[in-house]
């Protein structure tokens, strides 16, 4: 997750908390991670993120989703300062020190749900960076000959199922990662230059 994903899931707050019982996959698995990383902070740090994303907030804008307000416009490091008697680069300073925090604990608590999730998958296929492997060449001893085929393209890639033992040895010997079979998800991750 980069800064401005980190702003993202913070404008959200109010939204993963109030619309609880009514969040899509996507935004449940992200309210999940994102509020098992808040109690990853100290209070104090909470209380101070808490104050500038849910307390003071500007405006609320409704997703078109759910069709209730869902983000927030979150008041400016100016504002917030004079609430908080500060000088706003002090202000600043300090909430972009907790940001950073809340960004390495949603970071590392997204890594174990998704290496969960990934384990779990009853059919995956395997990347190494963005590329997806499209075929490979396996000795009639099982051994791999040193013909890979990758593509970019993810409906090209060669999809595996759960407890495959050639996969357990590209995964293994060559590094290659899990990957779900879902463009939607390389389409995000290669635009955003999100995590996988």
């Amino acid at each position: 997750m980069n800064v401005w994903q980190t702003k993202h899931y913070l404008r959200l707050w109010q939204g993963f908390a109030e619309l609880s019982g009514e969040l899509t996959e996507w935004d449940t698995k992200a309210a999940t991670i994102f509020f098992n990383a808040l109690k990853k902070l100290d209070k104090a740090d909470v209380a101070f993120l808490a104050d500038k994303y849910v307390t003071h907030v500007r405006k609320r804008v409704v997703s078109p989703v759910y069709g209730k307000p869902f983000s927030s416009e979150p008041a400016t490091d100016k504002t917030m300062a004079e609430l908080n008697e500060m000088d706003t680069l002090s202000y600043t300073r300090k909430r972009v020190k907790i940001e950073a925090k809340f960004q390495v604990a949603f970071n590392e608590i997204a890594k174990v749900y998704d290496k969960k999730r990934l384990d779990n998958l009853p059919e995956f296929n395997l990347i190494m960076g963005k590329l997806f492997l499209k075929s490979y060449e396996p000795t009639p001893l099982g051994c791999l000959r040193d013909e890979l085929v990758f593509t970019v393209d993810p409906a090209q890639a060669k999809v595996f199922q759960q407890g495959d033992r050639e996969a357990a040895t590209l995964i293994r010997d060559l590094k290659l990662e899990k990957w779900e079979p879902n463009p939607d998800k390389w389409f995000s991750a290669i635009y955003f230059g999100g995590e996988q």
